[in-house]
């Protein structure tokens, strides 16, 4: 009854607890142009791990001034846009860095 709802309430805000402290902190993301795209003007920077891809992806094409842009984790694949950086770096860092490329149009899939 109560109690276990009361502890498995509270069990998640460990677990969200958690995942937002392995989300904090800075990630160093590495980007670089595909084909026809521009070059990006800032090829390394640090973005927050508790942001979201499709927040980097958002900046990325403000900074380039481009509307539509096709961005690449280790040249392979497009991560989900609800992803959070922290959990890419996680899975996909390499020398814990996150590697990112893009293009104007589709590259790799």
């Amino acid at each position: 009854g109560m109690v276990a709802a009361a502890a498995a309430e509270q069990l998640a805000a460990e677990v969200d607890g958690r995942l937002a402290e392995l989300r904090a902190g800075k990630v160093e993301v590495h980007v670089k142009a595909v084909g026809n795209a521009p070059a990006p003007p800032h090829p390394r920077f640090h973005i927050d791990g508790s942001k979201r891809f499709d927040e980097l992806v958002a900046y990325l094409k403000k900074s380039l001034k481009v509307d539509t842009l096709r961005v690449y984790c280790n040249d392979a694949f497009e991560p989900l846009q609800d992803e959070s950086i922290a959990d890419l770096k996680r899975c996909f860092a390499i020398s814990g860095r996150l590697s990112l490329s893009y293009s104007l149009t589709a590259a790799f899939n």
